[in-house]
């Protein structure tokens, strides 16, 4: 990438219409793109270290020269923007205070051109995916497919490695984002829906598991690139499915409260084939979960919590003040307990009664 550099004023930059911080779902206009960048990118702070220390031209904004596009430096611009238009600091409800530094407003700002936008991906992704000001991962997932899609002389493992980041997890951003730009061309819109935030973690998380590459159709080893629209006919009413539980759309609520245990659950349910009926009949992650959760196991971890909790009042009885409610607390534990130890003692007695040769006496 070229290192000359050049200056232009803010006023005659541009920004960039394919930065993945922007929705993708709409071509942005400069309020549109404002708008995302104070939403996601902090803004603010920024607006407020210009005022108060003056434009630091550290590190020049990377422009392509067609259209002076800035490709690197889109939330620095929205920043002067924001300081030189008072209709935009009341939009934003940002507050400057009445002595602002002289440079806050720069004439001009220090820029490199690019001829396109390959030259200067190295130095972008690598800042943003790994370095010092990281994005979050879908616009990780969408930088890395975008620049893919556009140099098809690099593989995979080479923009991992020009990101600075290992070839599996490129692999599952970038997977997680070929399928949810197929979930968006047959109708799924993350702006309908119902879980708080789009977490672009748990599509590309659960996509890694066997049970849910089943439930799609995948076939492909986990780390290989998808192909464009991988989902198919047959099953592209399941991804419709999954991305509805995965985050809601509509009317039809997301089943995923946290990511641990809910991702995990749903998984377990995508595998059988009742329990992911009876989720999409009921919309209850909860009771679906119950068809394939080992029920076993689930009763030695209640087991086990009982007797560190009988541990502890143990230890602690001896502050115990008579009192008649916890008394007949105390007692209908009790009951319970022996109801507990009945029910396992003649679990016992039928295991040993279907053992040949005994009688199942002690």
């Amino acid at each position: 990438m070229t290192v000359e550099t050049d200056h232009v004023s803010p006023a005659d930059l541009n920004f960039d219409p394919r930065n993945p911080r922007l929705p993708k779902s709409q071509t942005p206009s400069e309020p549109d793109a404002i708008a995302a960048l104070v939403d996601e990118a902090d803004v603010e702070e920024l607006v407020q270290s210009i005022v108060h220390s003056g434009w630091l031209d550290f590190e020049p904004l990377i422009v392509l020269r067609d259209g002076n596009i800035v490709l690197e430096g889109n939330r620095r611009l929205a920043a002067l923007r924001i300081i030189a238009d008072p209709i935009l600091q009341r939009h934003y409800g940002i507050r400057l205070p009445a002595d602002i530094h002289p440079n806050a407003t720069p004439k001009q700002v220090r820029v490199v051109f690019v001829d396109t936008r390959n030259e200067a991906r190295d130095f972008i992704g690598f800042k943003h995916v790994n370095g010092p000001h990281k994005w979050d991962s879908l616009a990780k997932a969408r930088y890395a497919w975008e620049w893919l899609q556009e140099d098809d002389s690099l593989s995979l493992e080479d923009v991992a490695s020009r990101l600075g980041d290992g070839h599996n997890t490129v692999a599952r951003l970038v997977n997680g984002y070929i399928l949810l730009e197929q979930a968006r061309e047959l109708g799924f819109d993350e702006e309908q829906r119902t879980a708080p935030r789009f977490a672009f973690s748990h599509l590309y998380t659960i996509l890694a598991r066997p049970n849910a590459r089943d439930w799609l159709g995948l076939d492909s080893p986990i780390n290989d690139l998808l192909d464009k629209n991988p989902v198919d006919v047959d099953h592209r009413e399941n991804l419709l499915q999954l991305m509805t539980w995965l985050y809601g759309q509509g009317e039809q609520r997301s089943v995923i409260k946290s990511q641990n245990p809910n991702l995990n659950q749903l998984t377990a349910v995508l595998g059988n084939r009742t329990a992911a009926a009876m989720l999409a009949s009921e919309g209850d992650l909860g009771q679906a979960y119950a068809q394939v959760e080992d029920r076993g196991r689930r009763f030695s971890e209640l087991l086990f919590a009982l007797q560190g909790a009988a541990r502890e009042v143990a230890a602690a009885v001896g502050d115990y003040e008579y009192d008649p409610d916890l008394q007949a607390i105390a007692e209908g534990i009790q009951r319970t307990v022996r109801s507990i130890v009945a029910s396992m003692a003649s679990a016992r007695d039928d295991a040993r009664a279907d053992q040949p040769g005994d009688t199942g006496a002690d």
